[in-house]
């Protein structure tokens, strides 16, 4: 009796064996497929992905052999109207260049100060005007300081080589200079030079004249003529609103961009003068008369250059190098007058 319960429990412990090795071996089968799932999915997209680049890949090559074939037919064109004493005439660009062309957006830094520092390779669209009121001269005027500021990153002790105040008093001759030879060709109604340190706008010069006809006979004037050891070089500007143009916040000297910022940080005019462009007060015909009446009367009101450069600040020993040299007419002036002076002490 006691060898037959001993075989029972042997029994029930091998059935009890044998139960959970099937459950194991239908979880392992389970499993297998589940992977074998699996792995047959993602070999299903990895295929289809192939093909679809290599349909992509078939398609671009089809394109390309289209354009070629198009590019070739286009020469072979003009090849035969030429051998036939036909007149050669450049074709016509891609429509779909056009079509992208048109739906770029337009550069907003371009349409409000005439200049991007991305230039040519900037994303967005540039409108060069063929005609317009504002002529710019790029970088005309420089100064040490201006010329030097490249060196600012590197040399934190470059900026005490010279001073703001010798950098402004440099705009006020530069201003009498060049200001009445731009009279002589229209009515200014807007005169504006850059200070900022950013390439694109150094030493920028606005000129705007009452009506486009002026500025078309200044810039045939003044395009390609030297000045201070430089080649001017002119054009036609798309800016007319001086208010969006103008850098605000550098008028108090709270602008947070500092020498790299893209609008326009300029010197202040002496005695105030085109302050009702700065405003865009000519744009108003009801208030332009009025306005302009009262320029010449108009008292002259401190502005930051008052305050910014009439602070000492600290610099070295002056060096011939530092002088700004120029061969201008205010130049000329001042050494004639000069020597009168001394003709009659004498």
């Amino acid at each position: 009796i006691h060898r037959q319960k001993l075989h029972e429990a042997w029994l029930l412990r091998e059935q009890k064996a044998q139960e959970e090795f099937r459950i194991k071996k239908e979880k392992e089968e389970a499993a297998r497929k589940r992977q074998e799932e699996q792995e047959r999915k993602l070999k299903e997209e990895w295929e289809e992905q192939q093909r679809k680049e290599r349909e992509e890949e078939e398609q671009k090559l089809q394109e390309k052999r289209e354009r070629e074939e198009a590019v070739q037919k286009m020469l072979e064109q003009a090849e035969s109207e030429l051998e036939n004493g036909a007149t050669w005439q450049n074709p016509e660009p891609p429509m779909d260049l056009r079509i992208m062309e048109k739906d770029r957006a337009n550069c907003p830094f371009y349409s409000k100060t005439g200049a991007c520092r991305f230039g040519d390779r900037c994303s967005r669209k540039h409108n060069f005007p063929s005609s317009s009121p504002t002529l710019l001269i790029k970088s005309m005027f420089t100064t040490f300081g201006m010329e030097q500021c490249r060196r600012d990153d590197y040399d934190p002790d470059a900026s005490l080589e010279y001073s703001e105040e010798e950098t402004y008093q440099q705009f006020l001759d530069f201003y009498d200079d060049v200001l009445p030879e731009f009279k002589n060709v229209g009515k200014v109604i807007q005169f504006k030079v850059s200070c900022n340190l950013e390439p694109h706008l150094r030493g920028n010069v606005y000129v705007q004249y009452q009506s486009e006809e002026e500025c078309q006979a200044a810039l045939s004037l003044f395009n390609g003529r030297w000045y201070a050891g430089r080649q001017l070089q002119c054009e036609f500007c798309p800016v007319t609103r001086w208010k969006m143009a103008i850098c605000g916040l550098f008028e108090i000297q709270q602008c947070p961009r500092g020498k790299h910022c893209n609008f326009l940080h300029v010197f202040r005019n002496p005695n105030n003068e085109f302050w009702e462009a700065n405003r865009d007060i000519y744009l108003s015909p009801e208030r332009t008369a009025a306005c302009f009446g009262k320029g010449p009367d108009r008292r002259e009101r401190p502005g930051h250059h008052d305050d910014y450069y009439g602070r000492p600040r600290r610099r070295r020993s002056p060096s011939p190098a530092h002088s700004y040299k120029r061969n201008g007419e205010a130049e000329r002036k001042r050494r004639s007058g000069h020597r009168g002076k001394k003709s009659d002490k004498h």
